[in-house]
């Protein structure tokens, strides 16, 4: 199912450095091509992940990884990137050919990869996989494209309000339930010394904020046509068009009023969590993978609340429901030990010990507040369409750079992110006509 496009790209990319992928990105030992079939040959995994240095779920993480080569005799050479590196990474590999076996991903990707044809079907190996049913119909869902699974999950979250308890009792405040709360608080920086809250506008988690925000007045970003394929609608419809305005409002509002610092423009999510952990803005809308910073901050991190994202009044809760997968590529030479590898990601053992608070497994859950509170607003959660996501999600931080740093108006914003979302269909072939 590859496109014309995908065929384009690959043949740019050929001419990209390739000594950052496959078995020489950095791999502590072994190539690609060590890996082989023959029971006299090494035999070896080249794992992609994207977890935090020092947080909880990489030491647990390493520890697994190292039993599950002691267990099985397979060697694991893993390289760790950012989601945005990986991704930028994994598309110069699959043009050379050079690819690793086993990838941490996120759900943006599925359609994009799939769409490329550089990821393996796996629903036979699922099928047979003895722990499947310890996964949801939805967690299924989130793995399935065109009713093929692409993905073993590892982990699984919503977004939720996170507040610094002793930050609003300070303040003399209620936690903020809608935007029309936050956008009351003009005055919180010069009265407590700190921003109130913050938004991520560049990066993977900018794109899954906006996402968010338009839910919440049931827009979305890409729709399902009769024809099985997909448009954004909103300038076929002026209801629509007058809601997505309002969502940009909302983000220049935001800056203009000096509820949020203005640096954040140019942050991403590294720069968020980052503040929020250390406790230098008061709240931010963000993952239960936050839990991990109690133990590196724990004079910070020692009042978290957890709570629904604040909404626009004359709309409704929705927040971002992120059920992240393990993809096997399709020009792996190494599937049977990738697939066992991912498997052992899923696995009770291995998920009780780096995600209990964000686990896909229905048997995985602990009773704090980072997965109790959480899985309590999964009923308001919304994902991107099955779709090919990257130059939509570019196109959605370009709108917001449009808003905040060139002072485009709202409306235009929204018309032209109509128009951006669409081209980016026509360009994969999935644009409803």
């Amino acid at each position: 199912m590859k496109k014309k496009v995908v065929a384009a790209l690959m043949c740019l990319t050929m001419a990209m450095s390739l000594a950052a992928c496959g078995g020489g990105s950095g791999s502590s030992e072994g190539e690609s091509a060590s890996k082989g079939d023959s029971k006299n040959e090494e035999r070896v995994v080249e794992l992609w992940t994207c977890w935090t240095d020092g947080a909880d779920t990489q030491i647990a993480g390493t520890e697994q990884i190292k039993k599950f080569e002691e267990e099985t005799g397979v060697k694991v050479n893993q390289t760790n990137f950012t989601y945005d590196m990986l991704h930028e990474k994994i598309l110069t590999a699959a043009a050379g050919g050079n690819v690793p076996d086993l990838i941490w991903g996120l759900p943006e990707y599925v359609g994009e990869f799939y769409n490329m044809g550089i990821v393996e079907d796996l629903t036979d190996r699922f099928n047979e996989w003895e722990d499947k049913d310890a996964l949801s119909e939805a967690v299924v869902k989130a793995m399935t494209i065109d009713d093929k699974i692409v993905g073993i999950p590892y982990e699984m979250t919503v977004r939720a309000y996170l507040t610094h308890e002793k930050d609003i009792t300070a303040a003399g405040i209620e936690v903020p339930k809608t935007w029309e709360d936050l956008l009351a608080q003009t005055d919180y920086k010069e009265k407590n010394g700190k921003y109130l809250t913050e938004l991520a506008c560049t990066g993977v988690r900018s794109a899954q904020e906006l996402l968010v925000y338009l839910a919440q007045y049931d827009l979305e970003i890409a729709s399902a046509q009769d024809d099985g394929k997909y448009k954004n609608t909103w300038k076929d419809n002026k209801d629509e068009l007058e809601k997505a305005t309002k969502v940009f409002q909302f983000y220049k509002d935001l800056v203009d009023q000096g509820v949020i610092d203005p640096n954040c423009k140019n942050w991403g999510w590294e720069e968020t969590d980052e503040n929020f952990a250390t406790g230098i803005t008061s709240t931010y809308v963000s993952g239960n993978w936050l839990a991990e910073r109690e133990s590196s901050n724990p004079d910070t991190m020692d009042d978290v609340a957890v709570s629904a994202i604040p909404y626009p009044s004359d709309g409704h809760e929705a927040t971002y429901m992120e059920c992240k997968p393990l993809f096997i590529m399709a020009d792996s030479k190494n599937k049977d030990d990738a697939f066992e590898l991912a498997t052992a990601f899923c696995s009770k053992e291995w998920q009780e010990a780096g995600f209990a608070d964000r686990s896909p497994r229905s048997d995985v859950s602990t009773d704090s507040k980072w997965s109790k509170d959480f899985q309590a607003l999964s009923d308001t959660g919304i994902t991107f369409p099955p779709v090919t996501l990257g130059g939509i999600t570019q196109a959605m931080q370009d709108a917001m750079a449009k808003v905040l740093q060139e002072g485009e108006t709202p409306e235009a914003t929204a018309e032209w992110l109509c128009d951006a979302v669409n081209a980016s269909l026509s360009d994969s072939g999935e644009l409803s006509e």
